[in-house]
């Protein structure tokens, strides 16, 4: 069986490469003898071509976003190959890029988001919030089969040798992604709160890297300009790790947990490590937070260092709540993975 896998795999975003490693993981887990291509995307417009579509058994959007920038070949061409390719195609875990201060849906975004709907014979998406944004746009959400990010299913596992450290993760947004506050009032936030969690835990706080090689949205830049604006800068250490995995092996021994990346946040939470996250844009961390009923986060939309402690003082009950709801949503993704696998 051969699978095309539609993503934005090998970027220099840990994120999808996390999602790519637990999308393939959960689809062998039902069929262990899968050729897997996740170059689509770096196919450019061949990657829209029915000829090259149909030479797969089944086609995969995982991950990613309905919208914006990270809407991409074939998906972006999706209206001009839909009706010419056979091979099957599932939607797995795509969030809704809501933008909140800017206009509604074009009419060109609701034809691709209608027609990938309609050509996919599974959808699944992030959370709530994705299908109450799609509603607001009149979009059909009869499609969608469950609410859940694949990356709640990762059964990658480092053992904790010290747990010696806090672990974080912080943007270095561009101007153009900041809906409702600035980048460096984001990363002030952002460095109260790490000071506070250096002198509460009397620990190392090591802030690590969950994206590299691109400009304008690199994490080690931001953690840099964070580390910056601390007290306790001294006891910071800017961290690019290199890959997804070398990261999470940080993170397994943490302590405690805060930062941006939506996908981190997931692990941490998979981990049962200690954790508050950060909504900073697209209702990401309240889409996800929404299909397992926690509310340990602060918004970067008027959101204090007070705010902050009020959602720390909540992660005892939260990670109580991951413990019952977490395995539900793991067996979700594992029944969706058999489901797509029977597409083909």
């Amino acid at each position: 069986m051969k699978i095309g896998l539609i993503g934005y795999f090998g970027s220099g975003a840990y994120s999808d490469d996390l999602i790519e490693y637990v999308t393939k993981s959960l689809l062998l887990e039902v069929e262990p003898n899968i050729q897997f291509d996740s170059t689509i995307l770096r196919k450019g417009h061949l990657g829209s071509n029915p000829d090259y579509l149909n030479k797969f058994d089944l086609l995969i959007h995982c991950g990613g976003s309905l919208l914006g920038k990270c809407t991409h070949y074939p998906i972006r061409n999706i209206t001009q190959w839909a009706d010419k390719v056979e091979t099957p195609l599932a939607v797995f875990g795509m969030g809704y890029r809501y933008e909140p201060d800017k206009e509604p849906l074009t009419t060109t975004m609701k034809e691709r988001i209608n027609t990938l709907f309609d050509k996919s014979e599974i959808v699944t998406v992030r959370g709530h919030y994705t299908v109450k944004h799609l509603k607001e746009n009149n979009i059909d959400t009869s499609k969608i089969n469950s609410l859940a990010d694949p990356v709640m299913a990762c059964s990658l596992k480092f053992p904790p040798i010290l747990k010696n450290i806090i672990a974080g993760n912080v943007r270095n947004m561009p101007p153009v992604e900041v809906q409702h506050n600035s980048t460096e009032n984001v990363q002030k936030l952002m460095a109260e709160c790490y000071d506070w969690l250096i002198e509460k835990y009397n620990k190392e706080l090591f802030l690590l890297s969950f994206r590299h090689n691109i400009d304008t949205d690199n994490d080690i830049t931001g953690a840099q300009k964070t580390r910056e604006l601390m007290k306790n800068k001294d006891r910071v250490t800017t961290y690019a790790v290199g890959n997804f995995t070398n990261t999470i092996k940080f993170m397994s021994n943490a302590v405690f947990y805060f930062g941006q990346r939506l996908h981190a946040t997931i692990y941490a939470a998979t981990q049962g490590i200690p954790f508050v996250g950060v909504e900073y844009q697209f209702d990401k961390m309240l889409d996800w937070t929404s299909t397992v009923g926690i509310n340990n986060i602060i918004h970067t939309r008027g959101s204090h260092l007070e705010d902050f402690i009020e959602a720390h003082n909540r992660v005892e009950s939260n990670v109580s709540i991951l413990k019952k709801t977490m395995p539900k949503k793991v067996k979700e993704l594992r029944e969706t993975a058999k489901n797509i696998i029977n597409l083909a």
